[in-house]
């Protein structure tokens, strides 16, 4: 990317300026910045977002499919041209901001230098099953993000990833099964796979994904959910591991260090120069490892705090490239 186009797309971060895309316009709001010492608190579209001491945000409003979306962006300060990328999905009921917070997001941000980009759900669902919402067109509005990201912001096209927390994973995993062309891995939690897009999904190259899942998740089960069109977690991976060419025979790992009466069994199946992984999070919850527990127990489950997800996912993807 040119030094110019660089230069251009900082100042309309600071200026909160009508910026011009490759393919139509966006309006980007203002850049809000934590200290350089200490974090703090913003917010964007009345939601709070936590920002670690040498990151910054703003959001970015566009329309697309005839309707007006919005995404928000965590970045470390100062901006960096060629940093790597993540798109991170949020769950059904969240938003951009909330995932953000509860995946302490802007920390990992800081301390491995790539940006965060949160997309925000249209109407309370994200098009994650084909053919069921065509007129969201989900896929597309990703499209367009990446575009914006790459071509005017100045990300890495070769280092972008996308992950995603249950409705938004069951979104993310669509992207792996859609845009391997655009992303190159993919991490999904609390998410199994639909029967739609099961039966669907053929990337045109199968790019390296790994699950996290808790083995007592009442929102989206282990077993899957026959009446909600749910296939089982082991039918996910087993997809995976069949077009990614992967060996029968998993490496496995223990972690079990917090005493939080969970503990994660993780499966590395190994695909060449690629991987498939499984984090199965024993007695865990519909939650986030590593995260905030951000309703009770008794109805979303335990939250596992013998990894930080968030981490754990990065230190995946980070290693693959387009």
């Amino acid at each position: 990317m040119k030094s110019a186009t660089w230069a251009c797309a900082l100042l309309a971060l600071t200026m909160s300026a009508t910026a011009a895309a490759t393919d139509g316009n966006y309006t980007v709001g203002p850049t809000l910045m934590a200290p350089k010492t200490i974090g703090t608190v913003v917010k964007i579209h009345g939601n709070n977002l936590v920002l670690a001491a040498k990151t910054a945000a703003f959001d970015v409003t566009l329309e697309h499919n005839g309707l007006v979306r919005t995404f928000t962006v965590v970045r470390p300060e100062p901006a960096v041209a060629g940093s790597p990328m993540m798109l991170v999905l949020h769950g059904r009921g969240g938003n951009a901001e909330g995932q953000a917070t509860i995946t302490n997001l802007s920390k990992s941000v800081a301390a491995q230098g790539y940006w965060a980009v949160l997309p925000q759900y249209y109407d309370n669902t994200w098009d994650d099953n084909p053919g069921l919402n065509p007129g969201l067109d989900d896929v597309g509005f990703v499209r367009r993000i990446l575009d914006i990201m790459q071509e005017d912001f100045g990300v890495s096209a070769a280092r972008t990833y996308a992950a995603g927390f249950s409705n938004g994973g069951f979104m993310a995993q669509r992207l792996a099964c859609e845009l391997p062309d655009r992303i190159a891995a993919f991490g999904f939690v609390a998410t199994s796979i639909t029967r739609g897009l099961y039966n669907a999904c053929a990337p045109a190259v199968a790019r390296p994904v790994m699950f996290v899942h808790g083995t007592s998740d009442p929102i989206v089960p282990w077993a899957g959910n026959s009446s909600l069109a749910l296939q089982s977690v082991d039918s996910a991976v087993g997809l995976w591991t069949a077009k990614l060419g992967c060996g029968l025979n998993p490496a496995q790992q223990t972690l079990d260090s917090a005493n939080d009466g969970t503990s994660i069994d993780l499966f590395r199946y190994g695909c060449g120069t690629k991987e498939v992984r499984l984090y199965r999070v024993n007695n865990g919850g519909h939650t986030w490892p590593g995260g905030t527990q951000y309703l009770p127990v008794n109805l979303i489950g335990k939250t596992s705090n013998d990894m930080q997800a968030t981490d754990e996912i990065w230190n995946f993807v980070k290693g693959y490239q387009r």
